[in-house]
């Protein structure tokens, strides 16, 4: 069988893995972590690299940059006690390294949303003065 038949096992495994690591990193964000500046941090998805060498881990961001700022220094400081927890609930010659990112979908999805309204809003007030334009005429 050459590679292009193969079937992706390595993809559904990063893929496997990566749900995993999202349900540990989960856990222990909510029962096991006692820096309140990670408090409320939602763990939106996991990208593992093929080799399940390197997990991205997205969160959700917080209202103002400064939180973000802190956020972020909060799970950079604990990406060792995540990894360290991972290394001993995994079973994976390694530990794979944990790195933080703050997911701005969220906000782009939430962005595109209200500029959609805006547009629709426009559309319709758009509509409604032609309407009265040919109400007007003779």
């Amino acid at each position: 069988m050459s590679a292009k038949q193969r079937p992706d096992h390595t993809g559904r495994r990063a893929e496997r893995v990566g749900e995993r690591i999202h349900q540990e990193i989960s856990l222990l964000l909510g029962r096991e972590v006692s820096d309140p500046r990670l408090a409320g941090v939602n763990v939106t998805r996991v990208q593992v690299s093929s080799d399940l060498r390197l997990a991205k881990v997205y969160v959700t961001p917080r209202e103002s940059d400064e939180e973000n700022s802190e956020l972020m220094d909060a799970l950079t400081r604990a990406s060792g006690y995540f990894r360290h927890h991972l290394a001993q609930s995994l079973d994976l010659h390694f530990a794979p390294e944990v790195r933080f990112y703050l997911d701005r979908g969220i906000e782009m999805g939430e962005h595109f949303l209200q500029v959609l309204h805006q547009v629709q809003t426009e559309e319709e007030q758009a509509s409604q003065d032609q309407t009265k334009k040919r109400r007007t005429q003779p």
